[in-house]
């Protein structure tokens, strides 16, 4: 369904305005179908068809590439455990906090998780940053001299610490919006147009912090990359 070099547009579509648009307009559209055998499930509905657009594609790019990292099952599994909580938070009589930590939650995961490879898997980690996919990584290292090796890890893992400073900072900003945002539990009216205002304003609010701390990251990275090995950024940077 989609090329194998993921397309930033189709990858929004899926994961975040399909879903936005389901969650605000779903409840309001099943109304209009005037089925009233099913008016009790149509919050619960709408979180189910709303949760089909993420799931799909980590679906059909987990079919392509047959290897997914971490981050997106991590991704994936926020996306259940959302629509669960949308889907069966009435029913389980779940409050608007078991929501609130969720989002907050999820990011901290991930930083812990990278935080834990860096100390006992740091050739993997070193691997984050510096991969085939942004780097020549093959030329850099046929341009290094044996003592410079370490050199070279060294940045990458102090590049790849700033992705974990990244993920604790999208925890507290998540959990923050969460908790101004969502005020409702699940299976009161509002409760799916504040999940689908949480949906757009997180990935924006995380998005820009994220990329400039990760920016920062890469940037020292490139830097000490061509100080390190004498060549210039487009020699070892892929476009």
């Amino acid at each position: 369904m989609f090329s194998q070099r993921e397309n930033p547009i189709v990858n929004m579509l899926f994961n975040i305005v399909m879903p936005v648009i389901i969650l605000r307009n779903g409840s309001k559209w099943l109304d209009s179908i005037e089925v009233n055998a099913l008016s009790t499930y149509n919050d619960p509905l709408t979180f189910l068809i709303a949760i089909l657009f993420p799931s799909i594609y980590f679906l059909s790019d987990l079919k392509q590439k047959k290897d997914i990292n971490f981050i997106a099952i991590i991704g994936f599994i926020n996306v259940l455990l959302t629509g669960g909580i949308g889907i069966f938070g009435r029913e389980l009589g779940l409050s608007k906090n078991w929501f609130i930590i969720k989002e907050g939650s999820l990011p901290l995961i991930i930083g812990l998780i990278l935080w834990v490879i860096s100390k006992y898997k740091k050739a993997t980690f070193n691997s984050i940053l510096l991969n085939n996919i942004i780097f020549k990584t093959d030329k850099i290292k046929n341009n290094l001299s044996g003592n410079q090796k370490s050199t070279l890890d060294s940045l990458s893992y102090n590049a790849g610490v700033y992705l974990i400073i990244g993920f604790f900072i999208s925890s507290i900003v998540q959990f923050i919006l969460a908790s101004q945002i969502v005020s409702s539990n699940p299976g009161e009216p509002d409760f799916t147009k504040e999940v689908s205002t949480m949906t757009w304003v997180s990935y924006i609010a995380v998005l820009v912090p994220t990329i400039v701390i990760v920016g920062r990251g890469y940037l020292k990275l490139i830097n000490g990359i061509e100080n390190l090995t004498g060549l210039k950024k487009e020699d070892f940077l892929r476009a």
